[in-house]
């Protein structure tokens, strides 16, 4: 499972080693031109230079003495201090010297596993960022004397003590990924604060959290009440510095989303969903849509840099139907009694559980008295005094063509609920389905609704006035020609 993942990470490593080095060779050449320029304004108007620059021309056709008399003596004036002359022929070596060691470095070298001692993680990371600062120093010493800027008496003393914490946002982009790989299946907690822990050094470590299986071994001491432990989906709640991605291998474009976590400048955690050992593509892609569709992995992308405000760094969108709490299935069969019946089921982690063989035994046939069975989603309605003596039940398809129920065990309905509450707070602080913006809607819509009835109300009996007056003015209007009729005279107006 790891190789699988490790295979795009070592394509991201790379191309960012290959992109060091590309970086290295042309900041190389800016200062051999600047030297090759320096040579020039110190001995390009001397005989043998032009003798050497012209070539046979010089030798058939031109008299190379009389031209330098005519050039006359070099622009000395021109040329380089001695001191930056020194400064950039002993730069360029040191830039050779990185140029050829980067492309080669092993992705090994910046991997590590979570369970190594915390101390070796800080000092290994700590030494492979600061190696890349050493480029990043370099080829900005080298920028600024390729320009002429390079004051000896400003930047001798900002360059001394240069670290990985004096890089920028586009050089910490730029550097290669040091990667701390954790397996957290059955994760009690204890892991993720070990993440946590190394997380809170800023150093830009990116954590390749692994996991097969949804099985979690804490799951069913709280009941269906709000979880009270720290899931990696909200990390971002207690470290909103630190970057998340939660995806599956088998997702559209995931090394795309990998790439992209790999390479954002700050620490990072990258939640993937992983295929078993020795299972097959296909057979995990579809059990990775069916993890997403029960909420059992909710797809997730926090990302700090994305805006100021905390509501907008979150991107639940790769998720279906993210407006609703639960997806649907629509099952159709026969049920005990043979009759045919359609029912539309939620799709919840129960329903996924029955295919996955470390969860299936959490459920079980149901009892012959079915006066205490209760559907799983409302029975996680339920306070905890009202779902005693009830047992939360699922539909499903059996192979026979049948609709059959099963019992949901106390622990499988518990992990069940605490895929919900995240899954309903996961929307809320992603504005999806936030209670107060609901609230205020509804109060919108009731004193939006009962000012419009109020002016229905009014054209109504506006309306009604009109219509009466009308009414009666054609009544007076056919009196009046009767009487003209009948008379013959005229009536007066």
């Amino acid at each position: 499972m790891k190789e699988q993942i490790l295979q795009p990470a070592a394509d991201v490593w790379r191309r960012h080693c290959a992109a060091l080095g590309e970086t290295l060779a042309e900041t190389v050449d800016g200062l051999e031109n600047l030297l090759r320029l320096d040579e020039y304004h110190r001995h390009g108007h001397e005989p043998d230079r032009l003798q050497s620059a012209l070539g046979p021309l010089a030798a058939a056709s031109l008299d190379v003495d009389s031209l330098s008399q005519v050039l006359g003596k070099s622009t000395r004036s021109r040329a380089m201090p001695p001191e930056r002359l020194v400064r950039v022929r002993e730069l360029i070596p040191k830039l050779v010297e990185l140029k050829e060691a980067w492309p080669d470095v092993p992705l090994d070298r910046a991997l590590i596993e979570l369970d190594t001692n915390h101390g070796e993680i800080h000092e290994r990371a700590e030494a492979h960022f600061n190696q890349l600062a050493q480029v990043f120093r370099a080829v900005r010493i080298a920028q600024l004397e390729i320009r002429a800027k390079y004051d000896t008496q400003v930047h001798d003393a900002g360059f001394a003590d240069f670290d990985w914490r004096q890089l920028g946002p586009g050089e910490l982009r730029a550097c290669p990924p040091f990667l701390v790989i954790a397996r957290l299946d059955g994760c009690d907690g204890a892991r993720l604060r070990s993440v946590m822990a190394l997380l809170e050094t800023g150093m830009p470590i990116k954590v390749l959290a692994l996991r097969s299986s949804v099985c979690e071994a804490a799951s069913g001491a709280g009941g269906t009440a709000v979880p009270s432990r720290m899931t990696i989906e909200t990390l971002p709640l207690a470290m909103r510095g630190v970057y998340l991605l939660q995806t599956h291998s088998a997702a559209s474009g995931f090394q795309a989303q990998l790439s992209q976590a790999l390479t954002v400048p700050r620490p990072g955690v990258i939640s993937v969903f992983c295929p078993r050992h020795g299972e097959a593509e296909n057979a995990f892609q579809t059990r990775a849509e069916r993890a997403v569709r029960a909420r059992a992995v909710p797809m997730c992308v926090y990302d700090p840099d994305r805006d100021d405000r905390f509501v907008m760094c979150f991107d639940l969108s790769s998720n279906p139907s993210v407006d609703v709490l639960w997806t649907t299935d629509k099952l159709t069969g026969r049920d005990s009694q043979g009759e045919p019946v359609e029912v539309d089921e939620p799709f919840t982690l129960a329903h996924f559980a029955a295919s996955e063989p470390e969860l299936a035994t959490e459920l079980a046939d149901p009892p012959e008295r079915t006066d205490t069975l209760v559907p799983l989603v409302d029975f996680l309605r339920l306070s905890r005094h009202q779902q005693v003596g009830k047992l939360p039940f699922i539909s499903l398809a059996a192979e026979e063509g049948t609709i059959v129920r099963k019992v949901v065990s106390r622990k499988l309905a518990a992990q069940c609920a605490e895929r919900l509450h995240l899954w309903q707070t996961l929307r809320e602080i992603s504005g999806i389905d936030n209670p107060h913006v609901n609230t205020t809607r509804t109060t919108l819509q009731r004193e939006l609704g009962a000012e419009r009835d109020a002016q229905i109300e009014s054209l109504r009996q506006n309306m009604e006035k009109d219509a009466t007056s009308r009414e009666r003015a054609a009544v007076a209007s056919a009196v009046r020609k009767l009487v003209a009729r009948l008379t013959g005279i005229e009536p007066q107006n």
